[in-house]
């Protein structure tokens, strides 16, 4: 059975049971490709590596900005 079959399947059984409809699938695709390279490149930052721009260069941080040092291999606060 694909995605289109289930979708399918689990919206007849909502409408039999009165409840709302699932989402289609793909809904939420693009926003969790997102979310997920948000999350790479925080935890790059939190380990001090350079994040590359679209053109293979390195951007660069404003020079005025202090940027605080965060112990190697450190990935955040406790529990995280």
């Amino acid at each position: 059975m694909d995605a289109t079959q289930q979708q399918m399947f689990d919206s007849y059984r909502a409408a039999r049971r009165g409840e709302s409809a699932p989402p289609a699938p793909g809904t939420y695709e693009v926003e969790a490709v997102r979310q997920i390279r948000m999350w790479r490149e925080f935890l790059a930052v939190l380990d001090g590596r350079v994040k590359w721009g679209k053109r293979g260069r390195p951007v660069r941080r404003p020079t005025g900005a202090a940027v605080p040092q965060v112990p190697a291999g450190s990935r955040g606060p406790v529990g995280c």
